[in-house]
């Protein structure tokens, strides 16, 4: 009876594993706007309230946005922020794995007409199919390309936030 089982404990050994998630994180891939007014900057810690590895300072008139990797609970891994002021493309100030907290986080409104959806998936139910841009939008969290937002309408999900803190997205 023992060598089945060693033989079975074996077998498991060579599977490869994929690689694997922390326990209760999401994947992510969007794009959000800094919304903490601090002139001392946004933290941006090495782990989930950890020790701060760099102050994200907007020193001008423009705004910043970082590109969230997962979000684990209240905070929202960052691999990368840029200084949106004149280019559009923005210059990268911060560049690296580490956390920011949801409560620094937001979005501008949504892109006038756009989608939201009852889940995160443009076949599911929607919520609007076409926001006004100009309502007021409250990050909740994400899910591959989507943003999880609260709208006057309820909560949904969508691709579709405006992240230019000058103008309403078109």
């Amino acid at each position: 009876m023992k060598l089945p089982i060693t033989i079975g404990f074996m077998l498991l050994a060579l599977v490869p594993l994929a690689p694997a998630q922390a326990a209760g994180e999401q994947s992510c891939n969007v794009t959000v706007d800094v919304v903490d007014p601090d002139p001392k900057g946004t933290n941006v810690r090495a782990a989930p309230g950890g020790a701060v590895l760099a102050a994200l300072k907007n020193p001008g008139e423009g705004w910043i946005e970082v590109h969230i990797a997962a979000q684990s609970g209240d905070w929202y891994e960052i691999d990368r922020a840029s200084l949106i002021e004149t280019d559009p493309a923005g210059k990268i100030i911060f560049q690296g794995k580490g956390y920011v907290h949801k409560s620094m986080l937001g979005v501008s409104g949504m892109r006038n007409g756009g989608a939201i959806y009852s889940d995160h998936d443009s076949g599911s139910a929607p919520l609007v199919l076409h926001a006004a841009g100009d309502q007021p939008v409250q990050l909740l969290g994400c899910w591959g390309e989507f943003l999880k937002v609260h709208v006057k309408a309820g909560n949904g999900w969508t691709r579709e936030a405006c992240t230019n803190m000058n103008t309403t997205c078109v």
